[in-house]
């Protein structure tokens, strides 16, 4: 197997949707000069203003639009649900623009340990990491059948159902009377774009790509877990090898950290969002029992929001557990009868490993299964406070 060739049709997918929202790094490629790619990073800076005003404004409309249909508990729990929907892919944007340095090194580290480690190395980023990659493509796929089931249930009702009502895809109120005048077919391209397009681009990058980021780190710890217990003390260069899994320990340590730097904050609102979409799609779904159309769109969602907080856990525990696993592979290396600074090499990694690596939301969860196992727990209790309420 060509592990580069592998890796490039692994990371095609992620790459596509990271480029609609303009978070993947800029590449100049031989030939371009100077001045083109001066005029490419101008042109991200425009693409990147323009996404993050039409989201804005997106995010915008909907939140008005609950105010408009405080009255009725499902159209608003729907508008509210949006919004989240669109304020947390606000946030990304914003986080990824602001971070933009810390994930160009990251993306590149990535990139690098893909294209030039040794054979054993690159399969074993190949075993750890497939499976990520294919979650991810899966994940991508889930996002943008949730956002045709917006886009098509209104003019389904519309054309099948007999419906008379005009109803944007993804709701919000821009002005009086929108529904009946003449800019509302406008209104309905662009609610369109920036929901579906842009919106559904957003949430499929920022979280495949967290995803791959963080089970890279893990995989990682992993090349430094099977250096340790390759070891053996008969290696004319034995010490210089231990000195080499020690470095690799370090850039694997300073790899997790900038990357929690850098989405721990975006891991923080996705917790906040997430919960709250799991008990209001869960919400609408009761509510709307007899609705088919919207029933599917809903349980759609709320998969779809339930997958993506799976991903951010699942990645995160792997990432704590691959670094605590460092100690027991120093005990499982070649140490018996080696000398000294070896030993002392060993118990400094050995101490380091007790801390393992982690991926919190914002300072305040670590982002495991266990954290995934409470949040459902807790937004089912509030989805059972709100079918009382209804």
């Amino acid at each position: 197997m060509n592990v580069p060739n592998e890796y490039y049709r692994y990371i095609r997918p992620i790459t596509i949707v990271c480029k609609i929202i303009a978070i993947w790094p800029l590449e100049k490629k031989t030939g371009d000069s100077q001045s083109s790619f001066h005029l490419a990073k101008l042109s991200r800076v425009i693409h990147r203003i323009i996404l993050f005003v039409s989201v804005t404004v997106c995010t915008i409309a909907a939140a008005v639009d609950i105010f408009k249909n405080l009255s009725d508990m499902a159209e608003a729990t729907e508008c509210a649900l949006v919004t989240s929907s669109c304020l947390i892919c606000c946030l990304r944007i914003a986080i990824f623009t602001i971070h933009q340095k810390n994930l160009t090194i990251l993306i590149n580290i990535m990139k690098i340990d893909w294209l030039t480690s040794s054979n054993e190395d690159r399969n074993l980023l190949n075993e750890k990491c497939s499976f990520t990659f294919h979650l991810a493509h899966r994940f991508i796929i889930t996002v943008f059948i949730t956002i045709g089931f917006f886009m098509t249930v209104p003019p389904f009702e519309i054309i099948f159902l007999g419906s008379e009502d005009r109803v944007l895809p993804f709701r919000g109120y821009y002005f009086k009377n929108q529904t009946t005048h003449y800019l509302f077919p406008y209104i309905y391209a662009f609610n369109i774009l920036s929901g579906a397009f842009l919106g559904g681009s957003a949430i499929a990058a920022a979280t495949t790509l967290n995803l791959i980021l963080v089970m890279h780190a893990a995989a990682k710890f992993s090349l430094v877990r099977k250096c340790l217990e390759t070891l053996d003390q008969k290696q004319k260069n034995f010490l210089a090898i231990s000195i080499d899994c020690i470095k690799k320990h370090q850039e694997a340590i300073d790899f997790a950290n900038r990357l929690e730097d850098t989405i721990n904050i975006l891991a923080f609102g996705q917790f906040l969002v997430s919960s709250g979409i799991v008990c209001i799609a869960g919400f609408q779904i009761v509510a709307m029992k007899e609705d088919r159309g919207r029933l599917m769109k809903y349980i759609s969602f709320l998969l779809s929001a339930t997958f993506g907080l799976f991903l951010f856990s699942y990645s995160g525990d792997v990432l704590i557990t691959e670094s605590e696993d460092v100690g027991n592979s120093c005990f499982n290396s070649d140490w018996v009868g080696a000398n000294d600074k070896y030993k002392r090499n060993i118990k400094i990694l050995m101490i380091r490993s007790t801390k393992p690596c982690k991926i919190t939301a914002g300072k305040f969860y670590d982002m495991s299964l266990q954290s995934f196992s409470n949040l459902l727990s807790t937004s089912f209790s509030y989805f059972t406070v709100l079918s009382n309420y209804n």
